[in-house]
């Protein structure tokens, strides 16, 4: 506040200023002021593209600074220009006027390509390759319009021919790391959009430029230039906007799995460009560059089927990341009752031995609930779990089905094995589970069945709960089999838990 009014914020004061130099280099009659007008802009652009950032301290300035040169060259080519041509009378092509403008348009490739690479915290290749193929598609119509009438033509230099070639090959460079900002919709501050859209009306006003010049019908201070006088109007601006320091904020990028309707048209448009072009010569009675479409067409080929792998990927992992949460118990990372019951048929199915099922069930785990807390009680159930999976062969499969209830599938095993590692099982889980700086104390009651291959999955399952139901009624801390008492077995458990 300075005597009771707000003073404006400098971003405000730049783009008014700069609205107002762009009225008047349309509307003053004298084409030395247009001259003095644009020369004037592109150099406040610069100094408004060094200022900010450092007034802004921003941890990245080098885009910036890359951006400023940018102006300063297209300052200097410009007055160089306009002094040939308003000064001078003559249009001499080429000239250092283009010289000192395509170093301009080099410097803001390098500085577009700063703004990507600082902005991308990770690898985006989706949206790189959407950015190749729209560009790529472009560049086909780019040399039906632009490049194949100056590389035809006669009467021109080769430097002229180099010269006027390197115009839309600079602008199709732009228009790739422009089309690669724009990507995406997180995280774009209005900084950030006013670049983009400063970038976007500068190629515009590029891509008028070369076809005029094509024509000859180009004249200083034609209509187009408001394409260069908007980018560098909003070009300062941005680097003044105090939103500036969320520009180089990393953006999350954009699954290759999701392409929106509007990128999908776009992506759609560009692969009809290569054939678009060839007809379009083909129409206008023009010599057909079968070649250079041919390479165009094949390069966009190898893009869109780049794309639709990096989708179809995409959907493959999505895919396998829903089938591993709705298979997967959350809390233990073990099976959970879907998976274990699909898992259960197939292996009786498939089974050429006998295959044994061990129906685990903790014992006290409730008063763990009640006393310590689910967090707890959650602890040990992990705990639990991390237990039965390393005391047991590596192509056991474990799940758990219940609250506290847990199945262990023993291919290939029958008898005293299952015995073994369902005594085994007890013998861990009756162990003290630390939890909360204290310590819980458990233990579990096992049903174990033995199933031949073709029994009944079911049923086979309805057993060994019973099983595992008539240890827990015998005192807990037991392991209970059907189809033949085991007295040893029963011993040895209650010698383990006391």
């Amino acid at each position: 506040m300075r005597g009771g009014r707000r003073l404006w914020p400098a971003w405000k004061v730049f783009s008014t200023g700069g609205a107002v130099l762009c009225v008047a280099y349309f509307a003053l009659p004298w084409d030395l002021a247009a001259t003095a007008i644009n020369v004037v802009l592109n150099a406040a652009a610069g100094v408004a593209l060094v200022v900010g950032p450092a007034r802004a301290r921003t941890m990245v300035r080098w885009p910036w600074f890359a951006m400023a040169t940018s102006m300063w060259f297209y300052a200097a080519g410009l007055s160089y220009y306009g002094a040939q041509v308003v000064l001078v009378g003559r249009d001499v092509f080429p000239s250092p006027a283009d010289y000192l403008l395509l170093a301009g348009a080099l410097s803001l490739i390098v500085a577009l390509t700063g703004f990507v690479r600082v902005r991308r915290a990770h690898a985006d290749r989706p949206g790189v390759i959407d950015a190749l193929i729209v560009s790529t598609g472009a560049g086909m119509l780019s040399w039906v319009f632009l490049m194949s009438p100056h590389v035809h033509a006669g009467g021109l230099s080769g430097l002229a021919r180099v010269v006027l070639l390197a115009y839309p090959v600079t602008a199709l460079f732009s228009l790739a790391l422009v089309l690669r900002m724009a990507l995406g919709r997180r995280n774009r501050p209005v900084p950030y959009l006013m670049l983009v859209v400063a970038v976007a009306a500068g190629l515009f006003s590029d891509t008028a430029y070369s076809l005029l010049m094509l024509s000859g019908t180009y004249r200083f201070g034609d209509p187009i230039d408001l394409g260069w006088l908007a980018m560098r109007v909003l070009l300062g601006a941005a680097a003044l906007h105090p939103g500036i320091t969320g520009i180089f904020v990393p953006t999350a990028t954009r699954s290759s799995g999701v392409i929106g309707n509007g990128r999908f048209a776009a992506l759609a448009l560009a692969s009809l460009c290569a054939p678009a072009a060839l007809t379009i010569q083909w129409l206008r009675h023009e010599r057909l560059d079968v070649p250079v479409f041919a390479c165009g067409a094949v390069v966009l080929f190898l893009l869109v089927i780049a794309r639709l792998w990096g989708v179809m990927s995409g959907l493959s992992r999505a895919l396998a990341t829903v089938e591993r949460l709705a298979n997967t118990d959350q809390l233990t990372g073990l099976a959970n009752r879907r998976q274990f019951h699909d898992r259960w048929h197939r292996v009786l199915a498939g089974s050429t031995g006998p295959t044994a099922l061990l129906y685990v069930d903790l014992d006290g785990f409730k008063p763990v609930n009640d006393t310590l807390g689910h967090a707890a009680g959650d602890a040990v159930l992990v705990a639990a779990a991390d237990r039965m999976r390393t005391n047991v062969r590596a192509d056991t499969f474990i799940a758990r089905i219940g609250g506290d209830e847990f199945a262990v599938v023993l291919p290939d095993v029958a008898g005293d094995d299952a015995h073994s590692v369902a005594r085994r099982i007890v013998e861990v889980l009756a162990e003290p589970f630390t939890v909360h700086d204290g310590e819980a104390v458990i233990g579990a009651s096992v049903g174990v069945v033995v199933a031949d291959a073709g029994d009944d999955p079911d049923v086979v399952l309805r057993r060994a709960d019973a099983a595992m139901y008539a240890a827990k009624a015998r005192g807990r801390g037991r392991v209970g089999v059907v189809d033949g008492v085991a007295p040893a077995v029963d011993a040895a458990v209650d010698a383990v838990v006391g």
